[in-house]
């Protein structure tokens, strides 16, 4: 009997991996296991005993045995994330929330930074490859442009690693599960409202070699477009990951100031990529003289803690308190336990404050 309910818990852990795969999470009844296999129902049960032992399953009264994503070695439990950066601006507390989902249902993490940037993940990839974790929690690095690590995903999955994609995804790998804003929506939200309040020179500010900044771009575009007023291209100025970068260590401001010059200057309003963007925006406009925020209304994205200057209070975009990293969190332990999961596109809700004056319509 020792034997028999044994080999039993072998074929059953056998049974979960593939069950993983075709997205089953859930063991056969009781009943069904008795018939399949030939065995008692004390055999059964004693089985099942062991792989809850284990933590492979839970059972659940009057409802069957579920399988839990984890491993039969809690140590090998541990989720992988990529991430741009973890020290400023979304990601500690993004961050947080993936991290607190995760212990909470018994999995442990470790944080690698990319610095958006492939070469650091490749470095990153590789070494994961040589001990894989059950999974990968990803922030794409430089995401609208064409990705030279695809290889070591597709090895990764061979290994039986599973992905979820932050904020972004990559376009040559797009069947792999993402968590990630709803740009398009909400460029288009924020353009509507600098549209009724009677702005019609309308520019914009974005990041060139990320998805969410083409996404942007493109709500902004086709919403003017919609109500018959296209953007000349001078009106567009844009930034790159390096520019970025240097703004961040260096506070070099120097591609905004030639933003101001070269693509402003018709402008009465303009949509910023993000509310990091629209705060360093601010000191180049006063430094060429505008008289914020008559001169110029601002509306960006996120509603960070740089919406709430001294300086000027930022219109902006903003998510549900820890929306993003939870369910980036729970995605990849429902694919763990075999739950079929898709790509979910997260709202923006607008928060009028002080840099889009609502008397515009008055002063015209």
């Amino acid at each position: 009997m020792a034997i028999k309910y044994k080999w039993l818990a072998g074929t059953l852990r056998d049974l979960i991996k593939k069950d993983v795969k075709n997205q089953i999470n859930k063991l056969p009844s009781e009943h069904e296991l008795c018939r399949r296999y030939h065995v008692s129902r004390q055999t059964v049960r004693q089985a099942l005993n062991l792989l809850t032992q284990e933590g492979l399953i839970e059972k659940r009264h009057g409802s069957g045995s579920y399988i839990t994503g984890h491993s039969a070695n809690l140590s090998d439990d541990q989720i992988a994330i990529l991430i741009s950066d973890d020290s400023n601006y979304i990601y500690p507390g993004v961050l947080d929330d993936i991290q607190g989902t995760l212990r909470k249902y018994h999995f442990s993490s470790q944080v690698h930074i990319t610095k958006n940037e492939t070469y650091e993940e490749r470095k990153i990839l590789t070494k994961l490859l040589s001990a894989p974790p059950r999974g990968i929690i990803v922030e794409g690095s430089r995401s609208y442009l064409p990705n030279p690590n695809l290889d070591l995903y597709r090895a990764l999955q061979k290994k039986n690693c599973r992905f979820v994609f932050l904020h972004n995804y990559y376009q040559n790998f797009s069947q792999i599960p993402f968590v990630k804003d709803d740009n398009f929506s909400g460029s288009r939200q924020l353009t509507e409202y600098l549209l009724s309040q009677g702005h019609t020179a309308i520019g914009g500010i974005f990041h060139s070699d990320d998805l969410q900044g083409a996404e942007r771009f493109q709500g902004f575009m086709e919403t003017m477009r919609n109500q018959g007023l296209p953007v000349p291209d001078s009106r567009v100025g844009w930034f790159n990951s390096h520019d970025l970068d240097h703004l961040q260590r260096f506070q070099d401001t120097g591609f905004l100031k030639k933003i101001v010059q070269d693509s402003l200057e018709s402008c009465t309003a303009v949509v910023c990529y993000n509310d990091m963007i629209a705060y360093f925006l601010i000191k180049e406009l006063n430094l060429a003289g505008y008289h914020l925020p008559d001169d110029m209304a601002i509306g960006a994205f996120d509603n960070t803690y740089l919406s709430n200057s001294q300086i000027l209070t930022l219109t902006t975009l903003s998510h549900k308190s820890h929306e993003m990293g939870t369910a980036a969190a729970n995605m990849m332990i429902q694919q763990l336990k075999g739950i079929p999961v898709t790509f979910l596109e997260v709202p923006w809700t607008l928060i009028p404050k002080g840099s889009t004056p609502d008397n515009l319509l008055d002063n015209l």
